[in-house]
């Protein structure tokens, strides 16, 4: 058998093979998304030498959602996560709402890392998982260490499969029925104070990309993927048209949940495109505004490392951000708590946010972290303790 060749297509790794017998080349999608400074090549690599190997065996790739009861288990579940099986193409051209990459490997990393290495699981098959089976695996994860996040994220990776088959009829019953979630405690999102704020914006900036890439979530409420897919044609009139999205093995896509707007920008923040926009390699209308290499957006761990640097200039070091849980996107939940503390309405509120939910607006307002309660009570006292005489 002729060897696969590999190939990069919307940001996943395919293979090419041969079919002597049709006397022509099938292109397979080998699950592995193209990220990294190499790209994960070698890792496409393997995955196309196993899946060659498996063809040459006459062992055709596994269909997930048609897979019979028989099937064994991670198998199973690892094809139901391809980005080619039939629940991920049905869920982007049936049901409109595509599975991002990330999501996809993160699935598949979960199979590999928790299901694969516990001893119950060996040589287990689709119809032979049972309630008493995922209460064991549940412990055994539990004792190896794994928080309740963890351990739901690698239950919910086997659920959805289970749960299709079950509704496909290839099983009998759903063993996932009544199992609970594991406990767990979402830990706090820590945000800037206004007071913090202020005295970021009166500290000078030694970059000014550095300084932009804090601000445009802290002051216009970006994520960091549409921070990622600014855009120098999205910036007009002080007015910022958010509307790309740049995410890892997907390239340039549409904002998240579909919350493409518009947002002011601050003085503050205008300074800071005027800055940048000076010292850019390249500022055509489709060229990113924080890029470093032309034609490549910034890199996460760039701003994250941003953050780190900024936070470090009033103050707030490595150890402090940690216990205080600040992250990137602790800047947005600082943005939409600032937004409140000012007094705009939560309609108003959730149009610069580009929330669509007031439960979610409420998630990412943080009152008693961001309030100053010494100032309160000294309203609150002059309030009630006005020592005006009462007219009679």
């Amino acid at each position: 058998m002729r060897r696969p060749t590999l190939y990069k297509q919307r940001g996943t790794w395919y293979a090419r093979f041969w079919n002597e017998t049709e006397k022509k080349y099938h292109s397979k999608a080998l699950g592995v998304p193209v990220e990294g400074k190499k790209e994960r090549r070698r890792e496409a690599e393997e995955a196309a030498r196993k899946m060659a190997a498996d063809m040459a065996a006459g062992a055709a790739p596994l269909q997930a959602v048609n897979a019979p009861a028989s099937a064994p288990l991670i198998e199973y579940a690892l094809a139901f996560w391809r980005p080619d099986s039939e629940y991920v193409r049905e869920k982007a051209l049936l049901e409109k709402e595509p599975l991002s990459a990330h999501y996809l490997l993160s699935n598949r990393r979960m199979v590999e890392t928790k299901m694969k290495p516990f001893p119950g699981f060996a040589g287990m098959t689709l119809n032979g998982l049972a309630k008493p089976v995922i209460r064991q695996w549940k412990l055994w994860m539990a004792e190896k260490g794994h928080s309740g996040r963890t351990i739901n994220g690698a239950m919910l990776a086997l659920r959805v499969p289970v749960k299709r088959a079950y509704f496909d009829d290839l099983i009998t019953a759903d063993p996932f029925a009544g199992v609970p979630r594991a406990a767990h405690k979402e830990r706090a999102r820590g945000i800037l104070t206004p007071a913090e704020i202020k005295k970021l914006v009166e500290t000078p900036a030694p970059d000014p990309r550095s300084r932009l890439a804090v601000f445009l979530p802290l002051y216009c409420s970006m994520r960091m993927g549409e921070v990622r897919g600014l855009q120098w044609g999205d910036i007009s009139d002080g007015i910022i048209h958010i509307r790309h999205n740049w995410q890892e093995g997907e390239g340039l896509k549409k904002c998240k949940c579909g919350s493409e707007g518009y947002v002011p920008m601050p003085r503050v923040v205008a300074g800071l495109v005027n800055q940048v926009h000076a010292i850019a390699p390249l500022t055509a209308p489709g060229d990113f505004v924080m890029s470093i290499r032309p034609y490549h957006p910034i890199c996460r761990e760039a701003l994250s490392e941003a953050l780190r640097s900024e936070l470090s200039l009033i103050g707030i070091g490595e150890e402090q951000r940690k216990k205080r849980n600040i992250v990137y996107h602790s800047l947005r939940h600082s943005f939409v708590t600032a937004c409140r503390i000012a007094g705009l309405s939560d309609f108003e509120t959730m149009t610069l946010s580009r929330h669509k939910d007031v439960k979610m607006l409420q998630r990412y307002s943080h009152g008693k972290e961001a309030l100053d309660i010494r100032r309160i009570g000294e309203k609150l006292e002059m309030s009630l303790c006005d020592k005006t005489p009462i007219a009679e």
